[in-house]
């Protein structure tokens, strides 16, 4: 498997099934500013707590329902409404994660730490999800909440660094060093070298 981050800002991304599974994989999209397309039946209680982000859709999965999206992510309790879905993302070529049928999926999820611009991926190929979570949890204690502004601070000062300095060899050892910093030495760096 490839891995990539995916930009949905504006795609249209439908998924298919109403139930647990389901909702996490909608909850999962809902931070990337694209057009959610949820059709189910019936849909759990925790779908009311998405609010207008989500474009509920109350009806039974028919062949065509998934035309013209992005992704398509098949989530339905039925193996074989599952396997419609993924043969018709296969034959459109739309990017299709079919829970229960890896085979049929041209793509699949992994475990995802996310702070700020740091995102971090754990996957085992569809192994063991357990332990890509397990490992996930392990990352979250080392890399807790205040990464989101280290790495927005690294990221202003790199873009000052690009900008302000013309040497390439000290644009280099500068951009090295930053990243050798504790979050609080960081700040003072910035501070000293980048504040007018």
């Amino acid at each position: 498997m490839y891995s990539a981050l995916l930009n949905l800002e504006g795609k249209k991304v439908t998924v298919v099934g109403g139930g647990e599974v389901a909702f996490r994989k909608v909850s999962s999209f809902i931070e990337e500013d694209c057009e959610i397309h949820v059709i189910a039946p019936s849909f759990i209680e925790e779908f009311k707590t998405l609010g207008h982000k989500v474009h509920r859709i109350y009806k039974c999965y028919e062949e065509g329902d998934c035309a013209g999206s992005f992704i398509v992510v098949a989530a339905t309790d039925d193996y074989e409404v599952n396997e419609q879905i993924g043969q018709f993302c296969k034959r459109g070529h739309i990017l299709c994660n079919v829970v229960d049928n890896k085979p049929l999926s041209s793509f699949i999820v992994p475990s995802t730490l996310k702070r700020g611009d740091l995102t971090i991926s754990i996957s085992t190929g569809g192994a063991s999800p357990s332990l890509a979570a397990k490992i996930r949890r392990e990352l979250e204690d080392k890399y807790d909440a205040h990464y989101g502004e280290y790495i927005a601070r690294l990221g202003r000062i790199r873009n000052c660094v690009l900008e302000k300095v013309t040497d390439e060899v000290e644009k280099k050892r500068i951009l090295k060093h930053i990243i050798t910093l504790e979050p609080q030495e960081l700040e003072a760096y910035e501070k000293s070298h980048f504040n007018d």
